[in-house]
C-alpha cells in the first residue's frame, strides 16, 4: 500500500491506494484538512496516514517554490514565503516515520503526471492550475521537466491594459498576480465563485489565461493543455480560452488540445501515487 500527501494552497488531503499496470488505482481511503500553519497541518496529516501504515513509500505533492533535488541540504523545503508561515518549512519530516522510502515533487508536477499517464503517457503534457494562485507543471513521456528549480509559470508576464496593479505578493502583475481567484475577487471585489456568468470580468480573464497558454505553448510545444483549479469550473470559461488561445496562435504553429482534468479533483494525488511507486528514495 502506498500513501500520498497533497499540500495545496487552500487544503491539504492525505490518502492511500496503489498502483495498477503503470496506473493509479482506486484511493481506499482520505483525508482533508484546510491548510492552516505548517506544524499543525503536517502533524494532522501525519497521524492520519501512521493510523493507516505501514507503507511501502509516501508521496508527497506540494505547492513551491519547492527544494526538489534530492542532494540539496536544503531538500523538501520550502524556499519562500508563497503561503504565510510555511517559508524553510519541511514537507517530508513529519512522513519520514511512516516508510523507508519518500518521492517529492509539486503538486503541479504531479498532477502533470498523473493527467498524462492516464491518457497514455506520451508526448507532452502542460498542466496548469487556477485557483488560489496560477501553477502548472510540464510532463512529457511519463517524465515530469525540471530545470535547476520546477517550472514557477504563474509569474510569467502577460500583456494587459494596466487598470488592475495585481495581487502577487512577489509581482503584483504576473499572470498569477492578474488572472488568479483572488485577483478576481479583487479586481471586482466579489468572490469568483460567486460571480455571475455574464459579469465582463470573465472575458478579461479568458484573454489573460489565452495568453499565459500561448506562452506555455510557443515555449514547451505540449500536445494538450490540462486546465484545472477552482476558477476553471466556471461553465464555458475552458472553451473561450481555447478560442482566444487559437486567434492569438493566428495559425503560426500546432495548437494543444485545451482539456478539462480527466482525473477530476485527483490529478495530483494520482500523480503523487505513481510518483511514489517509481521514484521514492
Amino acid at each position: 500500500m502506498l500513501a500520498v500527501v497533497e499540500l495545496g494552497g487552500t487544503r491539504c488531503r492525505a490518502a492511500i491506494g496503489r498502483v495498477h499496470a503503470g496506473k493509479p488505482g482506486a484511493v481506499a481511503e482520505r483525508f482533508e484538512i484546510p491548510t492552516g500553519d505548517p506544524q499543525p497541518t503536517l502533524a494532522a496529516l501525519a497521524e492520519w496516514l501512521a493510523a493507516r501504515g505501514p507503507f511501502a513509500a509516501v508521496g508527497v505533492a506540494s505547492f513551491g517554490p519547492l527544494r526538489l533535488d534530492s542532494a540539496a541540504r536544503d531538500y523538501g523545503r520550502l524556499l519562500t514565503e508563497s503561503k504565510p508561515g510555511w517559508r524553510d518549512a519541511d514537507v517530508l519530516a513529519p512522513f519520514r516515520p511512516l516508510a523507508q522510502r519518500l518521492a517529492l515533487e509539486t503538486d503541479v508536477g504531479a498532477a502533470a503526471l498523473g493527467e498524462q499517464l492516464q491518457r497514455g503517457g506520451r508526448g507532452t503534457l502542460a498542466y496548469v492550475t487556477v485557483g488560489t494562485g496560477i501553477g502548472g507543471g510540464l510532463a512529457s513521456d511519463g517524465r515530469v521537466h525540471h530545470g535547476q528549480l520546477h517550472p514557477e509559470i504563474g509569474h510569467l508576464r502577460v500583456p494587459h491594459d494596466g487598470s488592475f496593479a495585481g495581487v502577487c505578493a512577489a509581482h503584483g502583475d504576473c499572470w498569477e498576480g492578474l488572472a488568479s481567484g483572488p485577483a478576481l475577487a479583487a479586481r471586482t471585489g466579489t468572490p469568483a465563485e460567486a460571480l455571475l456568468d455574464g459579469d465582463p470580468v470573465w472575458a478579461t480573464e479568458a484573454e489573460l489565461l489565452a495568453h499565459g497558454l500561448h506562452a506555455i505553448t510557443a515555449v514547451a510545444m505540449p500536445d494538450t493543455i490540462v486546465l484545472g483549479g477552482g476558477v476553471m469550473q466556471r461553465a464555458g470559461l475552458r472553451a473561450a480560452v481555447a478560442r482566444r488561445l487559437a486567434e492569438l496562435n493566428a495559425g503560426f504553429a500546432p495548437l494543444p488540445e485545451v482539456a478539462a482534468p480527466a482525473l477530476g479533483e485527483d490529478s495530483a494525488l494520482a500523480g503523487a501515487l505513481l510518483h511514489a511507486s517509481t521514484q521514492s528514495r
